[in-house]
Order: C-alpha cells, then structure tokens, then sequence
C-alpha cells in the first residue's frame, strides 16, 4: 500500500534512509530540518511496515526563460530485505501522478551510482546533466561574506541568469551552507542527473513561446502528437507526427542535450544547451 507519510512515519523514513544509506546524523539533521516534508514523502507499507520511501522535493528550474517548478526525486529507498519486489517503481509511478496531479510539469534526479541510470530510463527519465570539473566557488563566498544573506545574492547572482539551470532558494542556500561546511568544505562541482517529462504540454509550451520559428510535429510515444508553430503548441490525437519519439527522447530534445549528434532538421529546431544542476545535498 502506497500512502503519504505522517507524523507516526517520519521518524520510519528517517530510520530508513539512515539503514539504507548510512549518512551522518548530522547531515541527516540538516536534511530532515531543511528539505524533509510528510506531504512530499510516499511511503510503501508491507504487512503494516514501512519498506521503501521516496520523496519528491520541490524546486525550480529556469527553463526558455522562465521560472518553473519540477519534482526533485530524493531518498529512494528499500529495505534490503524487501528488495526486487517491484515496490519502487510502484512509487515512482505514484510519484509522477502526484506530481501531475500538483500542476509539476517535470521531475529530476541524481542517480547515486551509474547502475541506476538504466534502471530510471524504464521510468522515463534522460540523462540532461553532465558533470563538469569546474568548482563552484563555495569556498570563496564563505570567505568574502560573513553574513548568509549577503553570501546567497552573490551565489544566485551566478545563476539566476542561465537558462536550464536548477536554482537555489535562501533558505536551500542556508541548507548548502550548513551540509557544505559539516562535510569540511569539500571541492563541489556542477552534477549529472536526469529528468523526466511529467507534462509535455507544458513544456513544449515554453519552448514554442521562445522559439516561434519552429514549425514541427512531433508524436510522442504513449503520449499524444504536438503540432508546433507560430509560438504555439497544440495536442492533436490521431494526427501522425512527422517526428516519432519517447518522452525519453522528448526530455532531451527540449534540454538541448547533446543535440548537435542529431539530424539536420531537429538540430535546427532543438540546439545545444549546457543545463547546470548542482548542490543539491548530495
């Protein structure tokens, strides 16, 4: 049974993510102060026992110049011995009608290892982030400001403007903060991650507003076909799209990930983009 978590199951999901993936008290205690709520945490329940949890953060991304929510997936979890049962993709599943069911048009995540890439990519999700060697200069703005106000208008200063790019509130910075120095100020760089298309509507909503030369038909699998042009998009069932693809596909196509690799004509429609995520508590 999939349900929400509460206030009898959130030390559960605490005791959890500590079994399953031995983090610190103490970053256990920034987290579960900063970012843990019921509301956003789905629990699986097995004969009366937590067994698995997940929760969907929420967050912003700046996407064709806009600022718009997506669904930051954290703390996968199962008990090992409940494992291979197929109750993760069963809240996954939950997870993304939430999220749709809430007006989120988008979901993200951090796979913790490589094997995970794969294992996302049945649910949807492309890889849209790369990691980078470049540091994020976390060490020098703790250095020039003592105050975490003055500190976080600096940070965002260096974000706020780049499009396809996650961005921070004041008080994830103050979280940042508090996890980076507990952690003895480690060298921190841009992620690779994934994300995964909850509304493509939306989405292709944004991309047309800010790309009115465009005039494409796409079908997207296990989806509908989006006829694009003028700056508007329009859902059209029935209607064979002069490009067939998944949302996987999708996901990337609208990220301009890696899209210089791809035919001439949806290079053209979908150019390279760089998206940033970072700093995300990992």
């Amino acid at each position: 049974m999939i349900r929400f978590a509460d206030n009898h199951t959130a030390p559960l999901v605490r005791q959890m993510w500590k079994a399953c993936f031995g983090d610190t008290d103490e970053y256990m205690d920034i987290y579960f102060t900063y970012k843990y709520k019921d509301e956003n945490t789905l629990i699986y329940i097995e004969e009366g026992k937590v067994v698995a949890s997940l929760q969907m953060l929420p967050y912003t991304i700046t996407f064709y110049g806009s600022e718009i929510p997506f669904g930051y997936l954290s703390g996968l979890c199962t008990l090992p011995e409940y494992r291979n049962k197929g109750y993760m993709s069963q809240l996954i599943n939950k997870a993304h009608q939430v999220l749709s069911d809430r007006g989120i048009p988008l979901s993200i995540l951090v796979p913790a290892e490589n094997w995970l890439y794969n294992y996302y990519q049945r649910f949807g999700y492309a890889k849209v982030f790369d990691s980078s060697s470049e540091e994020i200069p976390m060490k020098a703005l703790i250095s020039e400001y003592s105050d975490t106000n003055q500190a976080y208008q600096a940070f965002n200063n260096i974000y706020k403007n780049k499009d396809f790019c996650v961005q921070k509130s004041r008080v994830d910075f103050e979280a940042i903060l508090k996890e980076y120095e507990a952690d003895g100020c480690p060298v921190k760089t841009n992620l690779s991650g994934m994300a995964c298309v909850i509304d493509a509507w939306t989405l292709l909503k944004h991309y047309a507003a800010r790309n009115e030369h465009v005039k494409l038909t796409l079908e997207v699998q296990h989806d509908s076909t989006y006829l694009i042009r003028n700056g508007w998009v329009e859902a059209i069932d029935g209607l064979d799209g002069e490009t067939q693809i998944t949302k996987n596909m999708l996901c990337q196509l609208l990220f301009g990930y890696h899209t210089y690799q791809l035919e001439d004509n949806l290079r053209r429609c979908f150019p390279e983009h760089h998206p940033i995520i970072n700093l995300m508590l990992e």
